[in-house]
């Protein structure tokens, strides 16, 4: 069905389904269905479509329950490679595990990768009867399984595991001292739980391996140059920004111009809002005069009075040449200036309570989609550092990366690549060009009675907050559960306290109490129930309404409705525009799930974060004007609709930028770990040491061929650094030429090696060299790769285009290989001749998830 349409490959697949509840395997045995399982399985994956409906079939004899039509469909299309999209409540889980069973009796080996490590263990769990019963071996690889255990665990047909300990045992199996240590997971076939988080909007999180650690920082924040002097431009900027917000009172300003400077200076503050709101001016529109006001042709003007200027719209923070003076002006070291501008960053542009939270683990990141708190995660260059100095937490000491990759490139080691989700048809090109994967929908099993109440838009803040208050108290009157969705953990913070004052009893639910979910959400579903959520609760959680809540509800509800069911069940109110419409829809498929009925109602704020600086946010103004504090209807929610596309455009613009860039790099540490894994092979090293031996010769002795030198002290110079460094002694070939004395110390390199090779045989001899280079390299390679992501960063803030950008990075990135290997050379010769060197340093090992610089994605477009 590969080359079928998206409508064709959905009724195919429901046709296969069909087929298959028409089949009754009951009287068979075991034994006898592990044999026709077998049979019909290999068939099935050669295009069979009767032994497709087979191998389901008996499949399906074993499962905990019977499969319903769209369970046996999805699980059809993904044995095709393909990405599902189902309804939320459809049973997502049973199709992937009677899938995975089909591929493994065909002799696949599948990997069911899970949003996390308790799904992983709960689907092992509920499905491990009908795997054995059937004789398919599965394991389990999570977080607490130690490393001696994860080798027969990955050996089993079917792992049910995450994304993150694949890339992570991937990862550590290319680094790997020895062969014996590795845990070899097997890319054949994954199978992706929320696909559309897993494989689009993870796309661009690399999961890295720390190598060694930076001394860690005992200077106290105040005596910091790097924290004083940022402090002093905070300050300063503040004093020069109440110098025009008091001109704006007095009358005395060109409010435009003011407005657009104080844009720049502070961003889209609290107190810039107000005072926009004063003037009748909306944040889009002083974006505009901003652009137009500060354009290069004229010298960026309003810059002048500034010392950095934020991008409001992308959180972006650069200092102005008055602020680089500053900056530069008040360093001893001016390579601490990169440092200044990330901790201005880490106080300006990063806000707790949105972009992390700072708990008993100090700083964790939130997933601005989802809402959850990623763990583990960190930002670069130093930007996490330094927000863990604002928020007085132990800084931990910064490390270089010892081994890195993206999803994207885990992902291109499967051959079959398949997955499932309520959201993907929004995605469905992304699936196809990056994944090399098509989106079929299944319809749902039940029609929907969902009510989907509209979208109303705020231009006022405390009536907004006021509106969904309201909201709440209305449908919390009747006992009608409420799920509130909100934007960030500070808004389930403002919500809540709003709750508090209106006497409403409720629960919240955000990245700060994570582990409070599993039971938050068991009790969403009661009577009376109010939970003030983030994302957390719009994936991956199962609202059930309480069996008697609808009965009690409209014996309690006077309440005036359009339709008989529209006041039942759960009620979603989203109270902040989600920046992606597939996020959205996981919000909204929080209620009427199975058939039962819902409602969902958005009240917006105009200024929201992900609203304030889009083309629409002007369009709704000109609504506003015509009198009424909110406004709602079809071109409201149209434009809302274009909002968010243009959101989710501009993102996939940064990601495929930001992928380009991490190709570049990925392209090279895959290059230096087929090096290494050369290395571990017999004879290898032996052969690259001799060519490695030559090179180094040629650079110990460069200065013999330099023909403006003084060839006596050339070589009293170099024949001092070989005794002394080495204790090779070419002082008695003084009189000859640079290629003789070239010659003679090769012959004497040439006889240490053998010396050595005869004193520990062949076998010891090429261990030894084997050792040598894959210590140098492991060693080397941190501050290699370090420098690779320094360099992409610099190449993006100076480049003309993104593709001028890739290419020069790509070319750079070439030429700076030689260099490493020369490095590595440097360390094994004197190594294996028996010289004084510095012993590697440690590795940490410690396994960190960082965020890409944000650099990289706004300045490449």
């Amino acid at each position: 069905m590969m080359n079928a349409g998206t409508e064709a490959r959905a009724a195919w697949a429901l046709g296969i389904a069909e087929c298959v509840r028409g089949r009754d395997f009951g009287a068979l045995s075991d034994a006898e269905l592990r044999r026709l399982l077998r049979t019909a399985a290999a068939r099935a994956l050669d295009g069979s479509e009767d032994a497709l409906a087979d191998a389901l079939g008996v499949v399906a004899c074993r499962v905990s329950y019977a499969p319903t039509a769209q369970q046996l469909a999805a699980a059809a299309l993904l044995l095709d490679g393909v990405i599902v999209e189902m309804d939320a409540g459809e049973g997502k889980t049973l199709a992937s595990v009677m899938a995975a069973v089909v591929f493994a009796a065909a002799g696949r080996r599948v990997h069911i990768l899970t949003a996390n490590d308790y799904l992983a263990a709960r689907d092992r769990d509920n499905h491990a009867a009908a795997m054995e019963s059937l004789g398919i071996a599965h394991g389990l690889v999570v977080e607490s399984v130690d490393a001696s255990e994860r080798l027969p665990q990955y050996a089993r047909p079917i792992v049910f595991t995450t994304a993150r300990e694949v890339g992570f045992d991937w990862l550590r199996d290319n680094i790997a001292a020895l062969v014996e240590g590795r845990v070899r997971p097997a890319f054949d076939v994954a199978i992706v739980d929320e696909a559309d988080h897993q494989l689009v909007d993870q796309a661009r999180t690399p999961l890295i391996i720390s190598g060694a650690s930076d001394a860690a920082e005992t200077q106290a924040v105040e005596d910091d140059p790097v924290e004083r002097v940022a402090s002093l431009m905070i300050e300063e900027q503040a004093a020069r920004l109440d110098g025009l917000y008091s001109a704006l009172d007095g009358g005395e300003a060109d409010v435009e111009r003011a407005l657009a400077t104080i844009l720049l200076g502070e961003g889209l503050s609290q107190r810039l809002l107000s005072a926009l709101e004063r003037h009748g001016k909306s944040p889009r529109r002083i974006r505009e005069a901003l652009l137009r006001l500060n354009d290069d042709e004229d010298g960026r003007p309003l810059e002048s009075g500034l010392l950095f200027g934020i991008d409001a719209a992308n959180s972006a923070l650069t200092p102005t040449e008055d602020g680089w003076d500053f900056v530069v002006g008040g360093l001893e070291r001016p390579s601490e200036a990169f440092e200044v501008v990330q901790t201005l960053s880490a106080r300006v542009i990063n806000a707790s309570g949105e972009d992390y939270v700072v708990g008993e683990d100090g700083v964790t990141l939130v997933d601005r989609l989802d809402g959850r708190p990623m763990s583990g995660h960190r930002y670069m260059d130093g930007l996490h550092e330094a927000i863990e100095r604002k928020e007085g937490v132990e800084t931990r000491a910064r490390a270089n990366p010892s081994a890195r990759t993206t999803m994207r490139a885990l992902m291109s080691n499967y051959a079959t690549i398949s997955g499932l989700t309520g959201t993907a048809t929004e995605a469905a090109a992304i699936f196809a060009q990056d994944y090399g994967a098509a989106t079929v929908r299944i319809p749902a099993t039940f029609e929907s009675r969902r009510a989907d109440l509209g979208a109303r838009v705020f231009f006022d803040r405390d009536a907004h907050i006021g509106a969904v208050c309201d909201e709440v108290v209305r449908w919390n009157g009747v006992g009608r559960p409420v799920l509130l969705s909100v934007g960030s953990v500070r808004e389930s913070e403002t919500f809540s306290a709003a709750l508090r004052r209106d006497g409403v009893a409720h629960r919240v639910l955000n990245a700060s109490n994570p582990e409070r979910e599993r039971d938050i959400v068991a009790r969403a579903g009661e009577f009376g129930a109010v939970t003030v959520a983030t994302g957390m609760a719009g994936r991956g959680t199962d609202i059930i309404v309480s069996d008697d809540v609808d009965r009690r509800v409209a014996e309690n509800r006077p309440l005036p409705v359009t339709r008989g069911d529209e006041g039942l069940g759960l009620i979603v109110i989203i109270a902040s525009l989600p920046a992606s419409r597939r996020v959205e829809r996981q919000i909204r498929g929080r209620t009427a799930r199975q058939g039962r009925p819902g409602s969902c109602v958005s009240l917006l704020y105009a200024n929201d974060p992900t609203l304030a600086f889009t083309r629409q946010q002007a369009a709704l103004n000109d609504m506003a004007r015509r009198g009424g504090e909110y406004v709602e209807g079809a071109e409201v929610e149209r434009l809302l609709g274009e909002a968010q596309a243009e959101l989710e455009s501009g993102y996939r613009r940064a990601t495929e930028a930001s992928a380009e860039f991490a190709a570049v790099i990925e392209s090279e540490s895959r290059a230096h770990y087929a090096v290494r894994e050369s290395l571990m092979r017999p004879g290898s090293a032996r052969g690259r040491l001799a060519e490695d031996a030559a090179r180094w010769i040629e650079r110990r002795t460069a200065a013999l061929r330099e023909f403006q030198s003084d060839y006596g002290a050339a070589f009293d110079s170099v024949a001092e650094s070989l005794w002394e460094g080495h204790g090779l002694d070419i002082g008695a070939e003084y009189a000859l030429s640079p290629s003789e004395a070239v010659d003679a110390l090769g012959r004497l390199v040439e006889g240490r090696l053998f010396a050595l090779r005869s004193k520990l045989g062949a076998r010891r001899f090429e261990a030894e060299a084997s050792r040598a280079y894959l210590e140098s390299l492991d060693s080397l390679w941190p501050d290699h790769l370090a420098t690779l992501q320094d360099m992409a960063l610099s190449i993006a803030m100076g480049a003309s285009s993104r593709s001028a950008a890739i290419a020069q990075f790509a070319e750079e990135a070439r030429v700076f290989r030689p260099e490493l290997r020369s490095a590595a050379a440097d360390w094994v010769i004197p190594d294996m001749l028996g010289s004084e060197r510095s012993e590697p340093p440690p590795d940490s090992g410690e396994d960190g998830i960082e965020r890409l610089p944000s650099q990289l994605s706004r300045l490449i477009r």
